[in-house]
């Protein structure tokens, strides 16, 4: 195991702690279904912590992004992990990618990236949550960083 797989389960076994002293509840890994959400569960499987995993339902998927969620739920589910999957909620409403774009007149770009804000970013209310984050996918993020 490398120095940044051994860093990285640390601080996952800190927040685990941090997290059931705060609210009572283990951390929730997020997943998009990409590799960064893949590596996240991996290590929290390797820190041996309990952990709880939310998927937001954007409906932009690529089909084989929504299997791969599936199959993941399915194989964490049989271990007995919580997996959640979440339909986002815009105003007051239920909303997809498909009904978000005629409410922001426009579709999401480079420069205005409203759908994750909206579609991926409201679960976890609450909680103490994991989201992988490349650090060179943005300059917003890399700051911000990810456990």
């Amino acid at each position: 195991m490398t120095d940044k797989e051994q860093i990285a389960i640390k601080r996952l076994q800190l927040a685990s702690e941090m997290s059931l002293q705060a609210y009572g509840e283990p951390l929730i890994i997020t997943t998009s279904g990409g590799k960064d959400s893949d590596v996240c569960l991996h290590l929290a499987k390797a820190a041996g912590i309990p952990f709880e995993v939310q998927h937001s339902l954007t409906t932009a998927d690529a089909p084989e992004t929504v299997y791969h969620v599936r199959h993941t739920f399915a194989e964490l589910e049989n271990k007995g992990i919580k997996c959640t999957a979440n339909y986002p909620i815009y105003k007051g409403e239920r909303i997809s990618m498909w009904s978000l774009i005629p409410k922001k007149m426009l579709p999401p770009t480079r420069v205005m990236r409203y759908c994750c804000s909206i579609l991926k970013e409201q679960s976890g209310k609450n909680r103490m949550i994991v989201t992988g984050v490349r650090w060179a996918e943005s300059v917003k993020e890399k700051w911000t960083g990810s456990i």
